[in-house]
């Protein structure tokens, strides 16, 4: 949860429900939606409980797990697993960038 005291405080008491991800993969389950590519699969997760599901999603006020994740199909390549991670397409995306070159201010 981090810092976000307020964040914990929710998840703990069941308000909203959680998908974990690892950063990377969720970095390319956004652009696979945006490639029109619907699934991919990845190493990251393997042998974890992202893969093998029952993270919590969501709680029970009384602390017990509501919704757990479920087990997410795998597959083997060449003899190495891979997890089969699903795009996530979103309504709106929201940008900033900056590029140090052209964002320094000029000599003088």
């Amino acid at each position: 949860m981090g810092e976000n005291k307020e964040f914990a405080r929710q998840y703990l008491a069941g308000e909203p429900e959680v998908e974990r991800t690892p950063q990377g993969t969720l970095a390319e389950r956004l652009r696979a939606s945006g490639t029109g590519i619907p699934a991919f699969c990845t190493p990251a997760g393997v042998g974890t409980q992202v893969a093998d599901g029952g993270l919590p999603r969501r709680y029970d006020p009384d602390g017990s797990v509501c919704v757990a994740s479920p087990p997410k199909e795998a597959r083997k390549f060449r003899g190495r697993t891979y997890v089969l991670e699903e795009a996530i397409t979103s309504g709106f995306a929201l940008v900033r960038a900056a590029h140090p070159e052209r964002t320094a201010k000029p000599p003088r």
